[in-house]
């Protein structure tokens, strides 16, 4: 007879196709998932996030109890708690996990498990589309690592999208066709909600009683937390968005919080899906001819699947703790409270963080180049920032947000991974969205108090780090066309910046 296996399940490895639970059998394995309160408690992470992960881990344990696996479903002070009472239950126990993503969780599960004389016996995690060797072999000998090479990699590794050794089409990436403005009258699909159940409402009442004070709302929770809901999330987008995902990828439209993105990092992230089943899905939609794809559409989303999400795990894993802790550019700023809810005439982080208080979700241009361009060109304290889009997002782990905000957002390691930083003035938030026809702010005015605070903090933080930028190929342009301006101007611009910068702080803005 086999010998009785335990296995350790965490919140966001909610899968059975990939070990230790894909060749475990039900009758011989105990399953233990613990609620770390500590956990939920160490940020005021938003209401529905909590929601999300509890709920998701609660159904994921009734599935696994409905197959006759034995589920210990613990809600514990910590991890560590919950994992010492399991050990002193079972003496002597071997517990086995999938390896952890996030940096330093094996570490502490192992500390916890040993110190109780248990064992913890980590595999290899299968909820990837590279494996470690895979990237090392790739970034072996490179001075910096850029995503658009290694996506060509593994684009070619797995043959998605090729014509024997050349892309489909001819060309890797189509950036140049995801900057369209949607038309004024466009008519945007709505996505698949999911309405709670039992098991969610009992996790929205604890939550609610437990974690009052945390950021965001409850009232229109809608998020899946089931494999099966996961995959009718899937289906959603590849059936009603994918196809005009490419031409609006970059584009804000005021009162349309999806447009035609996916929402899919969210089961992604749970591990809920996989994401080679994701890209297959899509794949295989976009190659009928019926369905009319266009090759931008089905190329960009790839792209943020195959592309972007593996290389930030893979920065990630190669570059902390030190990249958790970077700030190269040594801005020391307090976070703005307006990124909390407190009352901001500029309409672009009002708009966005409305949206983030009532789904706990934006997107990806919104993240990048509202709330990250904002905090990086107002000299905000990078590692506050990342605390904040830790606690705020539904979808936040540690492994995609530190990468996402501390390299690519904050350029907070000087670039050991992008090659120059994501700023931009007001110009670029009045193209890429509609919020500027109705603010109070001028997008087209550097100066004067209703000029666009982000035109006078842009200018600003060329001029602080001058040195810097001069030395760097793609700003070195932006660093003399600040130098030809006139040194009045250029003094008036800086004040105006001042002003920005205190009043973001002080809350007047």
């Amino acid at each position: 007879m086999s010998e009785h296996r335990h296995i350790l399940v965490l919140g966001d490895q909610l899968n059975r196709s990939v070990e230790p639970l894909a060749t475990a059998l039900p009758a011989q394995t105990s399953v233990l998932m613990i609620e770390s309160d500590s956990l939920a408690r160490s940020l005021p992470h938003h209401k529905q996030k909590l929601v999300l992960v509890f709920s998701a881990m609660r159904h994921f344990a009734r599935e696994l109890e409905d197959l006759g696996f034995a589920v210990d479903y613990r809600k514990a002070d910590g991890f560590e708690e919950g994992l010492r009472a399991y050990v002193e239950m079972n003496p002597g126990v071997s517990i086995e996990v999938m390896e952890p993503t996030d940096w330093g969780v094996e570490a502490r599960l192992r500390t916890a498990i040993e110190s109780s004389e248990g064992r913890l016996d980590v595999v290899p995690s299968g909820l990837w589309l590279t494996t470690k060797r895979e990237f090392d072999v790739w970034a072996e000998g490179r001075t910096s690592l850029r995503q658009e090479y290694f996506y060509r990699e593994s684009r070619k590794r797995l043959g998605w999208l090729m014509d024997g050794g050349e892309p489909v089409g001819g060309q890797w990436n189509y950036d140049n066709e995801i900057r369209k403005t949607p038309p004024a009258d466009h008519v945007f699909p709505p996505p698949l909600e999911f309405e709670p159940d039992a098991i969610t409402r009992e996790v929205m009442n604890d939550v609610s009683s437990s974690y009052p004070d945390h950021f965001g709302t409850l009232d229109d929770f809608k998020w899946p937390v089931t494999r099966v809901q996961a995959l009718a999330a899937l289906d959603d987008f590849v059936e009603n968005r994918l196809a005009a995902f490419g031409p609006y990828e970059d584009a804000i439209v005021e009162g349309e919080p999806v447009l035609y993105h996916s929402l899919l990092s969210v089961p992604l992230n749970l591990g809920l899906l996989h994401p080679l089943e994701v890209c297959e899905r899509a794949l295989e939609h976009a190659a009928d001819a019926k369905n009319d794809v266009p090759l931008p559409s089905i190329e960009g989303f790839l792209r943020q699947v195959l592309g972007w999400r593996e290389f930030m795990r893979h920065v990630y894993r190669t570059k902390m703790p030190e990249l958790r802790a970077a700030n190269g550019l040594e801005h020391t700023h307090p976070l703005p409270e307006a990124f909390w809810g407190a009352p901001t005439d500029m309409r672009c982080l009002a708009k966005a963080v409305d949206q983030l208080r009532a789904t706990g979700h934006t997107y990806h241009i919104q993240r990048l180049m509202v709330l990250g361009n904002l905090a990086l060109i107002a000299r905000v304290d990078p590692r506050e920032l990342n605390e904040w889009f830790l606690g705020c997002y539904v979808d936040a782990l540690d492994w995609v947000v530190t990468p996402n905000v501390m390299g690519m957002s904050q350029f907070a390691d000087l670039g050991s991974f992008t090659s120059k930083p994501y700023a931009a003035s007001g110009n670029y938030v009045n193209r890429m969205s509609d919020h500027c026809t109705a603010c109070v702010f001028d997008p087209k005015e550097t100066v004067g108090q209703n000029a666009c605070p982000l035109n006078s903090l842009y200018w600003d933080f060329i001029d602080h780090h001058r040195e810097t930028w001069s030395q760097n190929h793609r700003m070195r342009l932006m660093v003399r066309n600040w130098e030809r301006r006139d040194e009045g101007e250029r003094a008036a611009i800086l004040e105006r910046a001042k002003q920005v910068r205190a009043a973001l702080t002080d809350g007047s803005l």
